[in-house]
């Protein structure tokens, strides 16, 4: 009851006060003044209540107050309200005719306009003060001022904090829109999620006076909000949308898009949102740029700027319609243009096979040309694009279906050809593989009558032909627009057969009448012999004379267009007059080789010396055919029995043999086969092998002293002496020839013609006939006898008289110059020496023979090493078709260097096995040996080695794209050796680095290098490859020279020779019949010929050199362009070989010195005297010698021993 009193009591003392104290009014300013304010009621029972906020504030003071805030200042018309200036500097929302009224008969208005406030910033949100504080001081309804006051001391994020002031001393509390605050200390009341943007009314428990104070929240800050732009793309659209923080707050904002791009879709809201969608152009743009700017700010104040940015966009990807025409379509090409002309996207042509294969066409930003097609074939033609200026942009890919127009079909194949019953022919024959076309007819043409029959297949049939006739007929498909290449077969139609009766009867008649006569002239000759037995008469007298043609001889300087005008069509005159020699003479008898005793001496039955001129030998008594050997004196040029002709031992005839070269005081044999040919045994191994060192043959012992082993030819040096004899035993040097195929003739006639030169080196005016011989005795011996017979007549006479010379050769010994290939064989060899020279250089002579090369007399003309430079011919007229193809373009370095087809490098598909470098049958590189589809294209020739062929693969630096195929080739040729040779400049296109530090795999190829030891002017690489599929791996050795002058020279010879000489001692050594074959040595430049070409001439050079102690440079330069475009093709690359050679073996008087080079190390004095038994080999290692000429011996004699004189021999280890 006392609490109850006391609330009565408060509640009649507060009704009392406000009756009888005025109304006071405040002066404030704020920011955002609330509508609605907190409103204290008192119940009846007493009690206060706070839980409804009501809209007014009832007073009993009639007093009308009216603030006017402006620019932050505020203006009170009452005559006892303090003024406040609101700390709050910048105004964020546009309020205007806020009213703050009283119930009571005394109203109270306020209005307030806000200052705007405009932000200088372009992309940065507006930051405010802090918030604003505010005080209003209420009267009591007698007039009395309230005895509190509401500051609001601070003011963070959501939390507001106020502080009472009051002067009664009452117990109070503070509401806030109802809520009560959280009392901290002595009258501070802290409220919580006070929301940015909203105003709050606030009061005190008292019943002096009713009072409410507003309080308003800021918005919130740009740091707080950090508005971003986004974007994302589809195909149709570009959406941008502007996010900030989620930062809790009421403030309503307003958005403000402007946006560049060439269509724009608004919002359809009424008023502009967070986002804004922008529709793309549906054909590609050009590097169109979607711009897109934002402000975002309060809605009710505009200039209160929170945001202002922008984004730009490039879109990433982006539809074609209708991107490309087709403007022309062949039966093997498809080209066409872009529908647009847009030079800012990047284009990608290509097409996509039946097979799903995408191959890629030429083409530049605006064009295409899709090449080596199939004719009538469908082809899906498609075009992949991108945005030039945006990096990331998305390829665009749009595709459309052509087909190539119809081709010429293909060959068709004859399956059938047959004669059937009453001369009919029947054809039929297989359709092309590729008709290249719609279906259409199968055609076949008589051309004996002109009858041309067509059907949908390839079966014909031509009845009632006349008899014993040949008919030609023509067979061809077609695809309704074009025909295909005609196939001509031939019938020859049988006899009649009554006719062929008839003819049978007649010719019994008449072969029964000839058989009388022979037989009565056989007995008539029989009686006549019976007279005079001594004189010889044939059964048949044959006049051989008559069918020899008259033949003009030739004139040096006409030989060449002799050879063109004999050569063409076919060789036509070349095989008449070769046909128009008799084979044999018969008037010539070969009575003594027929004799039974003498038959089993010769090898061939049909091969037989004529009586005449036959070789004799001394006969032995009572031994019949003694005196026999298959064997003829022939005569040379203006000489008399200068060579012997004979067959090839047998092993029964080579006691003979030597007989004849004892008696015959030989010293000279040429031997122009080998033992054993394509496994058929061609003559007898009648000399002692270095093993045996001598053999003894009837009453003479042969005796072998020395065996010089080279690429093309083998020199033996014999000793012959007989057992009953006492002499000094005679030298016989025995030079064999190796190198004539086994079929055909050699391609190359320079080879015969150094043949020809070492046998006249070792002859002399004493020696006997030269013997000659090969298997029979009359091909190759003929062709060497004749080549070596005209050489010296034209070099004596300026003129040649070739088929006279060989009618005189066969009148002495049967067959002679055997075949016509052997015939036009002789031809070349004198028009290779016509027009080219001898070019042969011994070592000695070469620093002499240097000085006369390039002596200018007179010094307006050229010198003659010039000379012999623009004598070299060029063979780019050679086919080069697989290198010239659409497809393999690319894969040249240069178009002036492609490689010819009988000698190209071919890489095999899908090859999980290395090919053998063996020279047989899977390294020919011949057009039949090459199966297109399954083999493909590289830039690469095979180049004969001093040794052997394909020895050297030249080639060029690969490009990117080949790569792979040239670790391929490495591979498949089991290459051991890589020569690189190449400025050390990694930005020019002569350098490319095919290899990487890291293991890497070209296709099936895996590559590590392992290795590198740089030098001062080459690097040596050591790489591990090997196939996918396969474990093994092999090593592979990369010289890397780089040290070039700038005209494309070596800079230091030496050790570009250096560089030769230490891959050679890796090599394994030429020796004997059975040296080993390497596999090829790669050597690759930019181009693969012009430096690529002085390695392979100086490769070549010094083994020439090394083995023979001669040099032909100018054959060398030859030889490199006939199997390589490109190789040598300037003087002063010309000049370098002879001038480097000249350096790397010195001369002093006139005699070579010892060279310290690795590969000639030992020195030897010889005599050739015959008590000598053995060489005397200071390292007693080696087996293979070169020799070099005495300072007294002539300039003409050859690098062997050809005199009883002495000789350096220097060996090789």
């Amino acid at each position: 009851m006392a609490k109850l009193s006391w609330l009565k009591f408060w509640a009649l003392a507060s009704a009392l006060l406000g009756a009888t104290v005025g109304v006071q009014g405040s002066n404030s300013t704020s920011s955002i003044p609330s509508t609605t304010a907190p409103t204290e009621t008192t119940a009846s029972t007493g009690i206060i209540s706070s839980t409804a906020p009501p809209t007014a504030i009832s007073t009993t003071n009639k007093m009308t107050q009216t603030t006017d805030i402006t620019s932050t200042q505020t203006t009170d018309t009452s005559t006892a309200s303090p003024v406040m200036t609101s700390a709050n500097t910048q105004a964020t929302s546009d309020l205007s005719n806020t009213s703050f009224t009283n119930s009571s008969t005394a109203s109270t208005a306020m209005t307030v306009s806000s200052s705007a406030i405009t932000n200088t910033s372009t992309a940065a949100s507006v930051t405010s003060a802090s918030s604003s504080t505010i005080a209003y001081t209420s009267a009591t309804p007698a007039s009395k001022s309230c005895d509190y006051t509401l500051t609001e001391i601070k003011s963070k994020e959501n939390i507001l904090t106020l502080q009472l002031n009051d002067t009664t001393g009452q117990y109070l509390h503070v509401y806030c829109n109802n809520t009560n605050g959280t009392k901290l200390e002595t009258n501070r009341f802290q409220f919580f999620n006070f929301l940015p943007c909203t105003t709050y009314s606030c009061s005190a428990n008292t019943t002096k006076c009713n009072q409410t104070r507003d309080f308003s929240r800021d918005p919130p800050s740009h740091d707080q909000l950090n508005f971003t732009i986004t974007t994302k793309e589809n195909d149709d659209n570009i959406d941008f949308k502007v996010e900030g923080n989620k930062v809790n707050h009421s403030c309503k904002l307003a958005y403000q898009w402007n946006c560049s791009a060439p269509s724009v879709i608004k919002n359809e809201n009424p008023e502009p949102t967070d986002n804004y969608t922008v529709q793309k152009n549906k054909t590609l743009t050009s590097c169109i740029e979607y711009r897109c700017s934002i402000i975002v700010s309060l809605q009710n104040n505009q200039s209160y700027i929170f945001f202002n940015g922008f984004k730009s966009v490039f879109p990433k990807k982006s539809t074609l319609e209708t991107p490309f025409n087709v403007s022309n379509r062949t039966n093997t090409t498809i080209s066409g243009h872009l529908a647009f002309n847009n030079l800012n996207i990047r284009t990608n042509f290509s097409y996509v096979d039946e097979n799903g294969n995408e191959t890629s066409c030429e083409s530049t930003d605006t064009t295409f040309n899709c090449q080596g097609l199939t004719p009538f074939t469908s082809y899906n033609i498609c075009l992949k694009a991108s945005l030039m200026c945006n990096i990331n942009s998305i390829n665009t890919k749009k595709c459309s279906d052509y087909n190539t127009t119809e081709g010429v079909p293909g060959n068709i194949i004859i399956r059938n050809q047959q004669l059937n019953a009453n001369n009919e022919i029947q054809i039929d024959c297989v359709p092309p593989k590729d008709l290249n076309g719609p279906p259409g007819l199968f055609y076949a043409k008589l051309e004996n009558s002109g009858e041309l029959q067509n059907k949908e297949k390839c079966h014909f049939k031509f009845p009632g032909l006349n008899y014993h006739t040949i008919y030609t007929i023509q067979v061809w498909a077609s695809n309704s627009k074009h025909n295909g290449s005609r196939v001509k077969v031939t019938f020859a139609t049988s006899y009649n057969e009554n006719a062929l009766i008839g003819f049978l009867v007649f010719l019994i008649i008449l072969t029964s009448v000839a058989l009388i006569v022979v037989l009565w002239k056989i007995y008539s000759l029989q009686k006549k012999s019976s007279r005079d037995c001594d004189e010889d008469v044939e059964l048949i007298e044959h006049d051989d004379e008559k069918q020899l043609l008259h033949v003009e001889p030739i004139l040096a300087e006409h030989l060449l267009d002799a050879f063109r005008s004999k050569q063409a069509d076919e060789a036509r005159l070349f095989l008449a007059e070769f046909q128009s020699i008799p084979r044999v003479f018969n008037k010539f008898p070969v009575k003594e080789a027929r004799k039974p005793y003498n038959s089993i001496k010769n090898r061939y039955v049909d091969i037989l010396p004529y009586d005449h001129n036959r070789v004799s030998l001394s006969p032995e008594s009572g031994v019949q055919g003694s005196d026999y050997i298959n064997a003829s004196y022939i005569d040379g040029f203006n000489e008399l029995r200068k060579y012997i002709a004979a067959q090839g031992p047998k092993e029964e005839t080579s006691n003979d043999f030597w007989k004849m070269v004892w008696e015959q005081k030989t010293t000279i044999i040429v031997m122009v086969t080998r033992c054993e040919e394509g496994n058929r045994p061609k003559c007898a191994h009648y000399w002692p092998s270095m093993d045996e060192q001598n053999k003894s043959f009837g009453d003479l012992v042969i005796r072998i002293n020395e065996e010089k082993w080279c690429p093309d030819y083998v020199v033996r040096k014999l000793f012959i002496s007989h057992k009953k004899e006492k002499p000094t035993d005679r030298e016989v040097t025995h030079i064999q020839f190796i190198s004539w195929p086994d079929h055909g003739v050699p391609e190359d006639p320079q080879l015969l013609l150094k043949l020809r030169r070492r046998v006249n080196a070792f002859s002399n005016f004493f020696s006997g006939p030269i013997i000659v011989h090969c298997s029979a005795g009359v091909g190759r011996t003929g062709s060497y006898i004749g080549i070596d017979a005209m050489m010296q007549g034209l070099e004596a006479e300026g003129h040649v008289d070739i088929y006279g010379y060989i009618v005189g050769l066969r009148r002495q010994r049967c067959l002679m110059v055997q075949v016509e290939a052997q015939y036009i064989l002789i031809h070349q060899a004198l028009l290779e020496h016509y027009i080219f020279g001898e070019t042969e250089i011994c070592l000695s002579e070469l620093p002499k023979e240097l000085i006369n090369l390039k002596r200018e007399d007179p010094a307006s003309e050229p010198s003659m090493l010039v000379a012999e430079f623009q004598r070299i011919p060029s063979y780019d007229a050679k086919s080069k078709k697989t290198g010239k193809l659409p497809e393999n373009q690319s894969k040249n370095h240069s178009v002036s260097v492609i490689p010819f087809e009988y000698n190209r490098v071919t890489v095999k598909l899908a090859d999980e096995k290395s090919k053998e470098s063996e020279n047989d049958s899977e390294l020919s590189s011949s057009d039949d040996d090459d199966d297109d589809e399954c083999t493909k294209y590289i830039n690469a020739s095979f180049i004969d080695g001093y040794w052997y062929t394909e020895a050297l693969i030249a080639t060029q630096t690969p490009l990117q794209e080949t790569i792979a195929d040239f670790w391929q080739m490495v591979f498949q040729r089991k290459t051991a050796f890589i020569v690189m040779l190449s400025k050390l400049k990694e930005d020019t296109e002569d350098f490319t680095e095919y290899w990487g530090e890291e293991d890497k795999t070209y296709d099936d190829i895996e590559v590590k290098l392992t290795e590198c030891n740089n030098g001062p002017e080459f690097i040596v690489r050591t790489f591990e490859i090997k196939h996918g599929k396969r474990k093994d791996a092999h090593k592979v050795y990369q010289y890397h020279y780089h040290k070039w002058t700038d005209s494309d020279l070596p800079e230091n010879p030496s050790s570009f020779i250096e560089v030769i000489r230490t891959l050679k001692e890796k090599l394994p050594k030429p020796n004997g019949p059975n040296r080993a074959i390497a596999p090829p040595i790669v050597v690759h430049c930019s181009d693969g010929a012009k430096l690529t070409g002085i390695f392979c001439a100086l490769w070549n050079l010094l083994d020439s050199a090394d083995t023979e102690n001669i040099i032909d440079v100018f054959y060398m330069v030859k030889l490199l362009r006939k199997q390589r475009s490109g190789m040598i093709l300037t003087f002063e690359q010309f000049e370098f070989l002879y001038d480097t050679i000249a350096s790397t073996y010195p001369v002093q008087n006139g005699t070579l010195k010892s060279s310290e080079s690795p590969l000639q190390t030992t020195v030897e004095i010889i005599s050739e005297t015959p008590q000598e038994e053995s060489k005397q080999v200071s390292d007693g290692k080696s087996e293979e010698v070169s020799e070099v000429p005495a300072e007294e011996q002539k300039p003409e004699a050859d690098t062997l021993m050809i005199s009883n004189q002495q000789k350096i021999l220097l060996m090789d280890p």
